[in-house]
């Protein structure tokens, strides 16, 4: 081990509090796991091993009738009821009712845990048992090594000068300490109890005592959850100054835990969070809820209450239907990442809901609410953002049905939404689709696809306008035809193939649909693009429709070689009679000719990855959209990288022209160390780094330990640009110690 990770690693530990009186494992919750009532701990099979017959095997066997002594010799094997001692020699004393095995000798229990040992004494049903020069290896690979032990009822082991360590022997010097180890005057299993414990205790790490303890104990392997104080965590950022978390984990019955997680901090804040956690056979759940008393100190200089809720759930009803929900509410914006929590997404979402799933049925009925987490940075001039929604009812069902003999099949589709706001546009819609469907290929190779379909659509609107807040009702009925065309050529050879397949999809249905009558909800942000350029109807979500004669064609290329990897390229474009001028300008799709699309995807090599995805102003040639993602180099060295550039989709759309680069470099040092620096970077207007950072990871068999460092630039007014510092040691199956610092 590297002297840089032993010193970070002797200094922390050093100014930690150490004897916890046993820190509580809090592993994943498992259904219909068999526990010994509220602690959670697993009933080992033990069902009266000493009554079972003996079986005994070996190269030789003698039989001392006078002394009454059987000895045995070569490759000794005595098995009673899953216990299972070997040795190179044994002698039973059948009238003491003593065993002395000698020689590579091993015990193995019915649990799984082998003792080995220079010389074993047991007794005749091998639940007890001396031993000298005794080597422990535990379920979970870790390891008890002391010079002498004892084995008392065949549930307690008692080993005296023990060392316990999850770490693996040196394979180039197994004299060499492990990477940590704890040593002790006594160490004792009790697997009745599932514990085990220390006296007069030292955690050494390199070799080095860092840390004393006169008592000290932790679950053994078999315990997946127990109840008791979980490691601390430290959390450092200008709102709260520095906070301890101190959590509480308290295992109520096989199938629910539930966590209390005090926290207090520096500018006077307390917080408290709980977390339950429920499986059953039937599913599963998990409920985390959190109120903080925030002093005036850090947040925005007034006191405040702050709360979050965090639930989701799903249970089967029964084999075709299934119930759930998603609950993600908060006081405010800031209050998450004051405390911690990571933010996926800049907006908070509920959403309960129901599934039923027959064959080729599919049927939903959900809710979603809606809560942002970012203040809008509006244009001069601009109106505010109407206020989000409540959609609830969502209601959807699609069949499938049975293909006929010439291949044929039918397809139907409906969609009902009810979407409310308290302020903004109200409205209900029922969207119905149904269409028949011919895939064919012929007898040269051409595949073709012919669709026929019928869209039906009713809404009904109010405040479709700030100047009029009247009920609004709108119809239409949308018939389509549509055929595709692909003619796939294709070259194979010893080491490669080819293939060239030009496209062309022809649609067909009257103009119009897009009334001003019908809000649009849902296709607010489309564009065009190489995954839906040969749909017959490519506009997103229901409330806008691509309608009139349209033709998109192009070509895909792929290659495919044992030793130069793969390639796959796509370039395409349409051409409609009329512009779909209900469509905002920038769609790609409000001309004649639509903007050209594509794709190019490299792969050479298993370390050499490439893709490139762009939109193409067709008459000026501008870029609209470009994606580049790579990914460069093995594991020891590897670049990867994503570029992307979007110009603003259209007037309408809520996002506005961006253009980042993301870059990081990883570098596996060895076997066990990995580093990063990472960089997020805004190339558009105000260019300037978002984040940028730095990782370094160790890992092996028995320590986890991470750091991050960096620099994090945002827009929120309580989040400013400032540094953060992350710090994880985990010594497995001992204990973790966390601190974050912002």
């Amino acid at each position: 081990m590297s002297s840089l990770l032993f010193r970070t690693l002797a200094a922390f530990l050093l100014a930690i509090v150490w004897a916890l009186p046993g820190l509580a494992e809090q592993p994943s919750l498992k259904a219909g796991r068999t526990t010994d009532g509220p602690s959670g701990k697993a009933k080992p099979n033990k069902e009266r091993p000493d009554a079972q017959p003996v079986l005994m095997t070996a190269d030789q066997i003698v039989h001392d009738r006078d002394l009454d002594i059987v000895m045995a010799r070569g490759h000794v094997e005595l098995d009673q009821g899953g216990r299972i001692l070997l040795a190179d020699s044994l002698s039973y004393n059948m009238k003491q009712d003593v065993i002395i095995a000698t020689g590579n000798a091993s015990l193995t229990d019915i649990d799984g845990q082998v003792l080995f040992a220079d010389y074993f004494e047991l007794t005749g049903d091998m639940k007890e048992a001396a031993a000298k020069g005794i080597r422990v290896l535990m379920v979970d690979d870790s390891r008890i090594v002391a010079n002498s032990g004892r084995r008392l009822a065949g549930d307690r082991s008692v080993f005296d000068m023990g060392v316990y360590t999850a770490c693996n022997p040196c394979a180039e010097d197994i004299s060499k300490p492990p990477l940590w180890q704890i040593k002790a005057s006594r160490v004792i299993h009790d697997e009745l109890a599932h514990r085990i414990e220390y006296e007069d205790a030292w955690l050494d790490v390199g070799g080095w005592p860092v840390a004393y303890t006169p008592y000290f104990s932790h679950a053994d392997p078999t315990i997946r959850r127990e109840s008791g104080l979980l490691p601390f965590s430290v959390l450092n950022n200008k709102v709260i100054g520095t906070g301890v978390r101190t959590p509480y984990f308290q295992v109520i019955d096989p199938y629910q835990d539930v966590t209390v997680s005090p926290m207090v901090t520096s500018n006077d804040d307390q917080m408290l969070a709980i977390t339950d956690r429920l499986r059953t056979s039937n599913g599963e759940a998990k409920t985390t809820v959190s109120i903080a008393n925030l002093s005036s100190q850090g947040y925005g200089g007034n006191a405040t209450t702050g709360w979050n809720i965090d639930a989701r759930a799903q249970f089967n009803l029964d084999q075709r239907w299934r119930a759930g929900y998603e609950i993600e509410r908060a006081s405010d914006q800031n209050y998450l990442p004051s405390f911690g929590y990571h933010i996926a997404q800049p907006y908070l979402t509920t959403r309960p809901y129901l599934e039923g799933f027959s064959y080729r049925n599919y049927a939903a009925v959900e809710g979603y609410s809606f809560q942002s987490l970012t203040t809008p940075v509006l244009p001069v001039g601009a109106l505010p953002p109407q206020k989000s929604p409540i959609v609830l009812p969502l209601a959807t069902y699609n069949f499938v049905g049975e293909p006929s003999s010439n291949g044929s099949y039918w397809s139907f589709n409906t969609h009902a939404a009810n979407i409310s706001r308290g302020q903004g546009t109200d409205s209900r819609r029922v969207n119905t689709d149904s269409s028949w469907n011919l895939p064919f290929t012929a007898a040269d190779g051409e595949v073709y696809k012919l669709t026929t379909s019928l869209r039906a659509d009713a809404y009904n609107s109010n405040n479709l306008t700030p100047q009029n807040s009247s009920q609004v009702d709108a119809a239409r009925a949308i018939p389509e035809a549509a055929l595709t065309w692909r003619y796939p050529f294709s070259r194979i050879n010893e080491h490669s193939s080819e293939t060239l397949s030009p496209i062309i999809m022809a649609s067909a249905s009257p103009y119009g649909g897009n009334s001003l009558k019908i809000p649009n909800e849902d296709s607010l942000d489309f564009e065009l693009d190489d995954s839906n350029i040969f749909n017959p109807s490519p506009s997103s979500g229901y409330d806008r429709v691509v309608t009139g004669p349209r033709v998109a064609y192009g070509t895909q290329y792929t290659y495919v070689n044992r030793g130069l990897g793969a390639a796959d390229l796509l370039l395409a474009q349409s051409y409609q009679v009329k512009p779909q001028t209900v469509l905002p300008q920038g769609t790609g799709l409000d001309k004649t000719l639509s903007d050209v699309v594509g794709h190019t995807d490299f792969s050479p090599s298993a370390n050499v990855n490439f893709h490139y995805g762009f939109r193409v102003d067709e008459s000026s040639l501008r870029m609209r959209r470009s994606e580049v993602a790579t990914s460069l180099g093995p594991p020891a060295l590897n670049l990867q990288s994503s570029y992307v550039f979007y110009d603003r989709l259209n007037a309408s759309s809520p996002f506005y022209a961006r253009e980042q680069l993301n870059t990081t470099l990883s570098t596996k040092l060895s076997r066990y160390w990995l580093a990063q620096i990472y960089q997020v970077e805004n190339l558009g207007n105000g260019a300037s780094p978002l984040q940028s950072g730095m990782r370094i990871i160790y890992e092996d068999e028995c320590l986890l330990f991470s750091g991050d460092a960096g620099s994090l630039h945002t827009t929120s007014q309580t989040f400013a640009t400032g540094h953060y510092f992350m710090l994880r040691i985990y010594l497995k199956t001992l204990a973790q110690f966390p601190v974050d610092l912002f």
